[in-house]
Formats: C-alpha cells, sequence, structure tokens
C-alpha cells in the first residue's frame, strides 16, 4: 500500500516523509530572488506594490499613480510587507516577491493536509511531489503575480470541504478563510470555484447531511466579512472605480463584453494540460480509471469524490471563459494532484519503471544540456554555438557567479545520488521525476538567470531612455503598457502624463510604444524623435522618445 510506503523509516532512522518535505522547501524557495521584475505580469504587478509602499492605500489599488482596478489588494499588501521587511538584505523587487513563496508555502501546506484528510497518512508527500512534478507549476509559481494568492485561497478552501464530512468549526473557518482569501487575492474567480463546487458535493452522499449546510452557511459569513469591509470601502470611494472593477474586470473579461483579457483558439486548455499538467493528468486518469473499474472495492474510490468535482467544476469554468492563458491552469493543477496521488499507488511495475527511465535519461539529459550550453557561453568555445546564443540577447555580457555555480553543483550532485539506481517502486519513481524536475529548474535559476534577465528585464532600456530626457519638467507617454509604466517608475521615478487621459498636457519630452512592424508614430509633426529602442533582443515592441525642445536639425536618434 501507498501509505505504508511512505511512513516507513529509513536507514537513517528519519520518517521517510523528510525528504519529499526538504525536496518541496528547496522547490518553493529556488529561483525567488535573483532578478528584476519580468515582463510582462510581474511587471505591472510590481508596479502595483511600487505605488502601495508609497501611498499605502489599501482600497484603490494604483499603477504609476492611477487607479488600477484589475485585482484586490491582498497580494499587493503581502508584497509591500514583504518588500519592507527584507529590503535590508535584498532588492526591493526581490523583497516584494517573498510574498510569492509565502502563499505558495500556504497552498502546498494545505493541499498536503486535504490529502491526509481524504485519503490518510502518507498521502500528503505524494500529493506535493506530484504538484512540484509538473511542467506547468515551477515558472509561473515563482513569479510575483496575484494568482499565486487565488491559489492559496483554494487551497485553504478544499481543505474545508474536506473537513466538512466530520468537523463544523474548523471546516467552516479553513472554508471562509480560503474564499476570502482568493476574493481578495484575485476576484469572484476564486469563491466562484469554491462555491459551485461546495453546492454539488451534496450529490456524494458523505456530503449530504445538515452539518454540512450549516458549514457552508457559517463559512459563507467568514467569507463575508472581509470582501464586504473591502467593496464597501471602495463603492464609497469611487463608484466608477467599482463598476470598473465588478463590471468590466470580472464579468466582463469572462463573458468576453470587454476586450481587456488574452484570447486564444478553441481547445487551447485541452492542448496545453497534456504537457502542463505532466505527469499529474495520466496518474489522475488512472486513478478515475482504476475507481470506475472497482466501484465495490471502498480503498479505490475513497476520498476522489471532492477532487474530482472540484476538477470538474474548474475545468469548465475555464472552459466557459473568454478569454485563456495557461496561468489560469493554476487552480486545476490542486484537484489533479489529489487524484494522482491516488493513481500513484495503481502505477504498474513497469509504469512505474517509465517514469524512472524517463527521469533518471530523460530529465538528466535536459540537465545535462543546460550545463553544457551554459559552458559554451561563458567559455566561448564552439565560438558558433555562443554567437547563436548571444543572438537572442544582444549584448549580453556573459559572467561566472560562483555563488550560482557552487548551488548548481551541489543540486547536481544530490540529484545524481537520488537518481542513480533505477526505482523499485512507484512512489520511489515519483520522487526521481520530482528530482529531475527540480534540478533542471535549479539549473536554470542559478546558471542560467542572468541571460534570462537581460532580457526579461526593462533596466537596460529605461536607463538608456533616462539619459535622453530634459532635466526636469514631466514626460508624456502614448499606447505605453502597464508593465512598462511600472518599470518607468520604479527604475526612474518617473510616472508619465498619458495621453489617453490627459489629452493637452504641456510636456516637452514624448514616450510612445509601437511594434518594430508598425512604428512608434507620435500623434503631431511638430514632436522631433530623439531616441529609438527596445529590450535587449525583443523584436516585436519598439520605443521612441520625442522631444519639443529641440530641432530636427539638432536630434541624432540614439539606438541602444
Amino acid at each position: 500500500m501507498l501509505g505504508t510506503d511512505i511512513q516507513h523509516r529509513g536507514s537513517t532512522g528519519w520518517p521517510a516523509w523528510t525528504w519529499p518535505t526538504a525536496l518541496t522547501v528547496a522547490w518553493v524557495v529556488v529561483g525567488l530572488v535573483g532578478h528584476d521584475p519580468w515582463k510582462a505580469d510581474e511587471a505591472h504587478t510590481f508596479g502595483v506594490v511600487v505605488d502601495f509602499l508609497r501611498l499605502g492605500d489599501w482600497v484603490v489599488p494604483s499603477l504609476a499613480g492611477e487607479p488600477f482596478m484589475e485585482k484586490p489588494p491582498l497580494f499587493y499588501i503581502v508584497a509591500a510587507a514583504s518588500a519592507q521587511l527584507f529590503s535590508g538584505l535584498l532588492p526591493l523587487h526581490d523583497a516584494a516577491r517573498l510574498a510569492s513563496g509565502f502563499f505558495v508555502g500556504i497552498a502546498l501546506l494545505f493541499l498536503g493536509l486535504t490529502a491526509r484528510e481524504l485519503y490518510g497518512r502518507g498521502y500528503a508527500s505524494v500529493t506535493l511531489l506530484v504538484f512540484i512534478s509538473c511542467f506547468g507549476t515551477f515558472a509561473r509559481l515563482h513569479q510575483m503575480v496575484t494568482d499565486v494568492a487565488l491559489l492559496a485561497g483554494i487551497a485553504v478552501g478544499i481543505f474545508g470541504l474536506a473537513l466538512a464530512r466530520r468537523t463544523l468549526w474548523s471546516a467552516s473557518a479553513a472554508l471562509g478563510a480560503g474564499a476570502a482569501v482568493a476574493f481578495l487575492g484575485k476576484g469572484l474567480l476564486g469563491p466562484g470555484l469554491l462555491g459551485l463546487t461546495a453546492l454539488l458535493l451534496p450529490l456524494y452522499p458523505l456530503w449530504r447531511t445538515r452539518r454540512y449546510m450549516v458549514v457552508l452557511c457559517v463559512a459563507a459569513l467568514f467569507a463575508v466579512v472581509p470582501a464586504a469591509l473591502w467593496m464597501s470601502a471602495l463603492y464609497a470611494r469611487s463608484p466608477d472605480l467599482f463598476h470598473e472593477w465588478l463590471v468590466i474586470n470580472n464579468f466582463g473579461r469572462f463573458f468576453g463584453f470587454t476586450r481587456i483579457g488574452p484570447h486564444t483558439p478553441p481547445g487551447y486548455y485541452a492542448y496545453t494540460l497534456l504537457w502542463y499538467a505532466f505527469p499529474a493528468l495520466p496518474l489522475a486518469g488512472l486513478a478515475l480509471w482504476s475507481a470506475w473499474r472497482r466501484p465495490a472495492t471502498p480503498d479505490a474510490s475513497r476520498g476522489v469524490e471532492l477532487p474530482l468535482m472540484l476538477a470538474v467544476v474548474v475545468g469548465s469554468v475555464l472552459g466557459l471563459a473568454s478569454d485563456s492563458r495557461e496561468l489560469y491552469l493554476l487552480p486545476l493543477m490542486l484537484p489533479l494532484s489529489l487524484l494522482a496521488a491516488k493513481g500513484v499507488e495503481r502505477l504498474p511495475l513497469a509504469g512505474a519503471h517509465a517514469v524512472s527511465n524517463g527521469a533518471r535519461w530523460g530529465l538528466g539529459a535536459i540537465a545535462s544540456s543546460i550545463w553544457l550550453s551554459w559552458l559554451v557561453l561563458v567559455a566561448g568555445e564552439p565560438e558558433h554555438l555562443q554567437s547563436l546564443l548571444l543572438a537572442y540577447q544582444p549584448g549580453f555580457a556573459a559572467k561566472v557567479n560562483w555563488i550560482h555555480v557552487g548551488l548548481a553543483s551541489i543540486a547536481t550532485v544530490v540529484a545524481a545520488a537520488a537518481m542513480l539506481r533505477p526505482a523499485r517502486s512507484s512512489v520511489s519513481a515519483l520522487k526521481q521525476w520530482a528530482v529531475g524536475l527540480t534540478l533542471c529548474w535549479t539549473l536554470l535559476a542559478t546558471l542560467w538567470v542572468p541571460y534570462f534577465d537581460a532580457g526579461k528585464s526593462y533596466r537596460s532600456m529605461i536607463v538608456s531612455l533616462v539619459s535622453e530626457l530634459p532635466s526636469g519638467g514631466c514626460v508624456a507617454s502614448l499606447h505605453l503598457g502597464e508593465p512598462q509604466r511600472g518599470m518607468l517608475e520604479y527604475f526612474a521615478q518617473i510616472s508619465t502624463e498619458r495621453l489617453e487621459t490627459v489629452p493637452n498636457a504641456k510636456c516637452e519630452a514624448l514616450l510612445v510604444q509601437g511594434r518594430r512592424s508598425t512604428g512608434a508614430s507620435a500623434p503631431t509633426p511638430d514632436w522631433v524623435a530623439v531616441w529609438e529602442g527596445a529590450r535587449p533582443g525583443d523584436r516585436k515592441e519598439l520605443y521612441r522618445l520625442y522631444r519639443r525642445d529641440v530641432t530636427p536639425g539638432q536630434a541624432t536618434i540614439v539606438f541602444p
């Protein structure tokens, strides 16, 4: 049995769960610091955090001095508190990004508690191993995005729904707190997912009780109080901003009557899940197959009702939504990981060998390629391969960071020891897969982070831009995006006068954002171009700075 496999003590005398726990903690920590806010999600999120640090307004989030009503303020408040607490040890943006690790840690803690509540002792570690073993989770959950608060809230809420089978107050508190965190983190989506799931669970006998109905009522009170406090404060401040948040950024995005979010082809989530949720998706399918084939066996279907219902609800809601991104799949990883934990014990020996070999040889080969390509980058041999890598990041100067090299070397040695021998069980095979994927992520987050940072950060572009600005006075902007406005305020302490909102702005400088295919033209011919640039290696975006206080003969466009 899986529980027996997980709970035994190793030769060192330590409980077997300590090793997966240590791996999970390392997975959460690695990659949280060491780079600028990256475009596009991190850049605009941190821009809001910077404004909160400057203004301290918990009611109306703002970006570069203007209201930014996409999300409620919980993540920004926590990130600002983290920035203040750790700014003496880390750069401000790295200190703020620790908030993501905080929310991810909460999500993983309650995911493990839910697995233990549903299935029994021994399943928490397996569920966490599945979660950190998926290709879609590691990159996004180390970014400064509000979705991590949504994930944490849903994880706490799921735990409350699991407890509701046998307790009242603990279940009510967890479900209500989870819904409140999800709401204050990202709006109506999280409470909606938890609410629909909670209303459908009485289809199963374990939740068809009077106590469960009381749990839902009490949990609603727990959730409504903080949500109503923020909404009433927002409405009292500005009914227009309340309308913008509720109608445009919640219902408008979902139903598609406002063109804000990204739109992808039909079936986007179906084919994205094939890689995003691997290996959780096939393992979850195996668990459901086993439960369907053996309905009379209690252990085959024990505990799968809640994660199955939540997976159906999340998948259906995402499928009906007008806008779609792979980032929005994060909540679905919670129920899939819970289902997959049951599938691990049903994995045949041949399947365990396949997972083990995939980790040892497949992920091992990827890790080796990451090392070798980094050596090419810093050593310059073969020269044509280095030139190929540098072509994607023009101006990048490869340097050896010995701290990064040391961390990468330690991770490689530990992973090699863990994957030295083939696994003899499905749980051991899953451990090897989690170790292999964590190693690949660690190598990318140490050796390669300066390379990625050179192309995803706006720092070098803004430094070049600022050198061409007139001293003093305001700067106008046209078509300038939210990430760019946020980073311009952070790196240069400049908040532009947007011509979209202030068409008669009397500024001597104008920054226009456009595309390389269409250019970045000034609105009137009296503007003279003095600077043109973009992020290093960016072949799509284009920025052009114009001034009124120079003549065409005096201007020389600078191409950074």
